[in-house]
């Protein structure tokens, strides 16, 4: 899903967000809870995981970027897929104050959940443990994730939205509590997993933001994933793989195959692997297939134009490893989403059953990657 800009909109939007994020303060005074005795604290003075780079905002790549991508990836690259805040709090009371980016000029109003909106998890003894999802309704939106806690300090994950950018957050506590940095070190202190794809790999059709499968795999690997997924843009580009090569990363993994005409894979994909390689010769890298879309069953040749575009990623994955490049490794495409055709929203982007079905069989193989190394001497 691509947003479009309308600049002559703008003026009416700073109307609307005026009048819109009065409603969110009358409600908070009428459910018990008056919005004076919260006190809300800017996200970026947390920790903030997903990307790569120490600016102040909640983009995925740098401003130096811009220019050197493609101007079709950097206006993707402008969401905050992937993105989330670390913190800690003993708060009894939860919220959160969101900005988008930019609101659908037509309907004036927020798109969905995972598109637009924010979800909270709490860690516990069995993981991390969804708690709510704060629902967009405008360009300004606020919500209350957590009305009456126990008051025990609890380390806790803010997803940000998969389609639309942030320009600013703050979480709200109640005045008594305190909120800091997280104390401890989940999904801070492993080097991250970069994975690289499509629209799929960006979310498109999660429920909400922690639904994505990238976000998935995080939790339970409990290592930082940065979400290189690009709605319709994931293409091989070199700009986006040097961009990978300045990451320290455990595993670089490339799912361009969806949004690639099968006549530039091979090619591609060896130019991609070869730069990160000549980088980074010590990090793994994972090639990913893509899987069967519903309707391709149906259409005549659509099974048999799938299998082409895995040819030619399997024939790049062939050339590199004769080539001596180590540390490659291979994920098919056969039942990521599942076999019972129930695993997309829309015959091709997974839904949240796809994106935990696409989680089950990519954790094993990360898993097993990881704990391979890769010796100089190789």
């Amino acid at each position: 899903m691509k947003r479009m800009q309308h600049v002559y909109l703008k003026v009416i939007f700073s109307a609307l967000v005026i009048i819109a994020f009065a409603p969110d303060a009358w409600c908070l005074s009428g459910n018990g809870i008056a919005a004076d005795t919260l006190t809300f604290y800017d996200g970026r003075q947390f920790t903030v995981i997903g990307r790569f780079h120490n600016e102040e905002n909640y983009r995925r790549f740098p401003q130096r970027y811009k220019g050197v991508l493609r101007d079709q990836v950097w206006e993707e690259s402008l969401s905050s897929a992937g993105i989330a805040i670390r913190f800690r709090t003993n708060a009894t009371l939860i919220a959160v104050r969101w900005s988008l980016r930019e609101i659908d000029p037509l309907s004036k109003e927020a798109g969905s959940i995972g598109t637009d909106g924010v979800d909270l998890y709490c860690n516990t003894a069995a993981g991390w443990q969804y708690v709510n999802t704060g629902k967009p309704k405008h360009k300004e939106n606020q919500f209350i994730l957590l009305r009456n806690g126990d008051g025990g300090y609890k380390e806790y994950l803010l997803n940000l939205p998969l389609y639309n950018g942030v320009d600013s957050l703050s979480i709200g506590v109640n005045g008594t509590a305190d909120i800091s940095k997280p104390v401890e070190k989940y999904l801070i202190e492993k080097k991250p997993v970069i994975y690289y794809g499509s629209s799929i790999a960006q979310g498109a059709a999660a429920s909400r933001p922690g639904m994505a499968f990238t976000n998935i795999l995080s939790r339970k690997l409990d290592i930082p994933f940065i979400n290189f997924g690009f709605s319709g843009e994931g293409k091989f580009d070199l700009s986006v793989a040097s961009a990978m090569s300045e990451v320290d990363a455990s595993l670089y993994i490339i799912d361009c195959t969806p949004n690639s005409k099968k006549e530039i894979i091979c090619d591609s994909a060896i130019k991609v692997v070869r730069l990160l390689k000549e980088k980074r010769p010590l990090i793994p890298v994972l090639l990913v297939e893509g899987f069967y879309y519903e309707d391709s069953y149906f259409n005549k040749d659509g099974l048999a134009n799938i299998d082409d575009k895995r040819k030619e990623l399997r024939k790049a994955f062939e050339l590199l490893k004769e080539s001596g490049i180590k540390g490659l490794y291979y994920k098919k495409g056969d039942g990521l989403i599942g076999y019972d055709h129930e695993g997309t929203a829309d015959g091709v982007h997974p839904n949240d059953v796809g994106m935990l079905r696409f989680s089950e069989q990519m954790l094993p193989v990360i898993e097993s990657v990881l704990k391979k190394k890769i010796s100089k001497n190789d």
